[in-house]
């Protein structure tokens, strides 16, 4: 997964009217580089409406260069670069509105748009839009500033290449159909689904595919009622236990505990077999047979836990709906356990 996300923000409705444009480097999937500049508009005219969406005012950028100006500075971000944005039509629009106006040659342009990866990847989501998506994915960030537009928008591209188990940009493209967008002196050609002579057959099969993605053979299989696989990209993004030693025991409900435990290294844990003095999280299901065999309500890793919490050690001891919470950030597991409720 190697691109460059870009969001620019705009003075007025002039598409040439950009008065912030950033760029975030992705690299094997990580962030690595991002840049971030403001941008003096000719004319210098600003909306009331768009101060208000993004807060940029005329005095804030008046002693900024244009994008003229500041074409240099650019051009090494986005040339040779898969370039991705949300709703991307806007941002090409925006850069080939400026690149014309101030009379800069508009370079060879290849990019893809993470409103349309969204939608294939995640058809049942009513809402498309770059914060609702965000926020459904555990993205936190403070919309319409171009900066964290961006980075929310490479994290939504990588959301998406997790849930199809993709490898790259293209390989993510091809399993979902799409065609990549591209722009230079010739024109524009947006980024659109791929239209291909194809049997019937063929296309039953690749829309089965494409709405039912099949895990690897070392995943395990989702549990009934269970969304598992936008648990998992949710706990990889907000790494909600970095640093915690966490212990499971009993017989959980919810999750198989193959999913609970990769569901909790994931969320930047480590999970342990036994208690021991480094422990800082025991998450307790349903007493077992062996426990229940032996007239206990509480297993031995659990009594142990309490013990060692009653000498003085950090423990917390915590039910399955609470384990999940941690990762959720929420008390209320019920969108993501069963029947989803829309919260965009």
């Amino acid at each position: 997964m190697d691109f460059t996300a870009i969001d620019f923000e705009t003075a007025s409705h002039r598409k040439d009217s950009a008065c912030q444009l950033a760029a975030v480097r992705v690299s094997e999937g990580k962030i690595i580089d991002s840049a971030n500049w403001l941008i003096r508009p000719v004319p210098a005219y600003f909306n009331p409406s768009n101060i208000r969406i993004h807060g940029i005012t005329p005095d804030q950028v008046a002693d900024e260069r244009t994008f003229g100006q500041l074409w240099p500075d650019i051009q090494p971000w986005l040339e040779d670069q898969i370039l991705v944005a949300h709703n991307a039509a806007f941002d090409i629009g925006v850069l080939r509105a400026c690149l014309q106006q101030h009379r800069c040659e508009i370079p060879e342009l290849s990019f893809t748009c993470t409103r349309a990866i969204a939608k294939r990847t995640w058809p049942d989501r009513r809402r498309y839009g770059l914060k609702p998506l965000a926020t459904w994915l555990g993205v936190d960030f403070r919309h319409h500033d171009a900066l964290e537009d961006s980075i929310a928008c490479a994290k939504i591209l990588l959301a998406a290449g997790i849930s199809r188990k993709a490898e790259s940009v293209a390989d993510l493209e091809s399993r979902l159909g799409l065609a990549r967008g591209g722009a230079g002196p010739w024109g524009y050609r947006g980024a659109t689904t791929q239209r291909r002579r194809r049997s019937r057959q063929a296309s039953q099969a690749n829309d089965t595919a494409l709405s039912t993605p099949t895990p690897p053979h070392s995943e395990p299989e989702d549990t009934p009622g269970v969304d598992f696989q936008r648990l998992l990209i949710r706990a990889q993004f907000i790494q909600p236990l970095a640093g915690q030693r966490i212990v499971f025991t009993g017989r959980l409900r919810v999750l198989q505990r193959e999913q609970a435990e990769r569901l909790a290294c994931e969320s930047g844990g480590q999970c342990q077999g036994n208690v021991n003095g480094k422990t800082s999280l025991l998450v307790r299901g349903c007493p077992d047979e062996r426990t229940a065999a032996a007239g206990r309500t509480e297993s031995v890793k659990e009594q142990t836990a309490r013990q060692r919490r009653a000498a003085g050690q950090n423990i917390r001891v915590l039910d399955e709906k609470e384990f999940l919470g941690l990762i959720l950030g929420t008390d209320t597991v019920g969108q993501w356990v069963g029947e989803e409720s829309d919260q965009s």
